[in-house]
């Protein structure tokens, strides 16, 4: 066991390149670091572990595919660990079962697609690049062109250096990375419904037009993406059941079903971007989302007397919510304008975006 432990040890893994992230790993105790698939926890971990003594860690890949024929334990790990003299331990792409305790070492780092409550390690979550992120990956380039390759790209880091010749190779590799063949068709069907509501049932109803599957592994499937927060579905304002379901990077929706509208995209980056900062949504009924007594509606290109001419009438509604503000979320137009003594704001997406942080 210890030539396999070695192995990993030796192993020494580094990032090609790495751009800063928002989220800081803590320099000292154990922590568990979980995030949806292509989020970049990997490579933030490596990132810091290229901070420490370079013979001080030991990197365990958890999916290295040596486990299908050889096990580790937590004794294993311990001993290999008081023999280098190594103070920290990196379990990446860890999950349940792969051992039956957690080795005690001086710092352990679980990473994981989800939270994993078994573990007693203060845990991070990890989304994808929101925009500031996202720009300091590129800062040579104008306001507009980094929106508009905000909207092409999405926010899976190993797609925000690609230019437009190699994007499509590149997501495809991602996705084929990410989801095995039965997710992967699976993220087909979520993908055209992007930003619908929408129930599991529905989901099965449609998926089984175009693919041999099971209802109860649809419906087990569903739940499990959305615990990695691969989806969201916002409850309603009126409480129905029909939920709106959002996959967690537009771009890659968009990819997927080749058809989504940029309407489409633009409500879902708005509503991404509020639920990666904390923000508890609910769907407004026919668009836009209710944030505490805000309301928060995603309308592109839209000026102050367009969205004067599409709020007036669901003014009711909003009072009866106890709406105070309304915020429209634009791509460039900024306004403000009165309705019915609420006032109403509109706001560029790169500005906005950025306070919403």
């Amino acid at each position: 066991m210890n030539e396999l432990l070695e192995s990993f040890y030796v192993a020494r893994v580094k990032n090609r390149r790495f751009y800063p992230r928002k989220l800081h790993l803590n320099l000292t105790g154990s922590f568990h670091l979980y995030g949806a698939r292509g989020t970049g926890k990997s490579t933030l971990v490596v990132d810091y572990l290229q901070t420490l003594p370079d013979a001080s860690w030991l990197y365990i890949d958890c999916q290295d595919p040596i486990f299908a024929l050889e096990d580790i334990d937590a004794e294993d790990i311990e001993a290999f660990v008081a023999d280098e003299s190594i103070a920290t331990v990196v379990l990446d792409h860890y999950y349940d079962g792969f051992l039956e305790r957690m080795p005690q070492v001086e710092q352990c780092i679980v990473v994981a697609r989800h939270r994993l409550s078994s573990l007693p390690f203060p845990a991070r979550e990890l989304y994808g690049l929101d925009y500031e992120e996202f720009l300091s990956f590129g800062s040579d380039r104008t306001p507009a062109q980094s929106f508009n390759r905000f909207v092409r790209v999405g926010t899976l880091p190993a797609l925000a250096h690609d230019d437009a010749h190699t994007f499509a190779a590149t997501m495809r590799m991602v996705f084929h990375a990410a989801f095995d063949e039965e997710e992967a068709r699976l993220m087909l069907i979520l993908s055209r419904y992007q930003g619908s509501r929408i129930s599991v049932h529905q989901i099965y109803t449609y998926a089984k037009e175009y693919f041999r599957i099971s209802k109860d592994w649809t419906y087990r499937t569903v739940r499990r993406f959305e615990e990695e927060r691969l989806l969201f579905f916002l409850p309603n304002h009126d409480g129905s059941r029909v939920r709106k379901m959002l996959v967690y990077d537009y771009a890659l929706a968009k990819y997927l079903s080749k058809t989504q509208s940029f309407q489409v995209t633009f409500d879902a980056m708005v509503a991404l971007a509020l639920i990666k900062h904390g923000y508890h949504l609910e769907a407004l009924t026919p668009s836009g989302y209710r944030e505490g007594d805000r309301a928060i509606f995603p309308m592109a290109f839209v000026d102050d007397v367009g969205a004067w001419k599409r709020l007036y009438d669901r003014m009711p509604l909003l009072k009866r919510l106890n709406i105070h503000a309304i915020v429209v979320v634009t791509v460039n137009n900024r306004f403000q304008c009165d309705l019915g003594g609420v006032v109403c704001e509109g706001v560029p997406f790169f500005e906005w975006s950025v306070a919403t942080a």
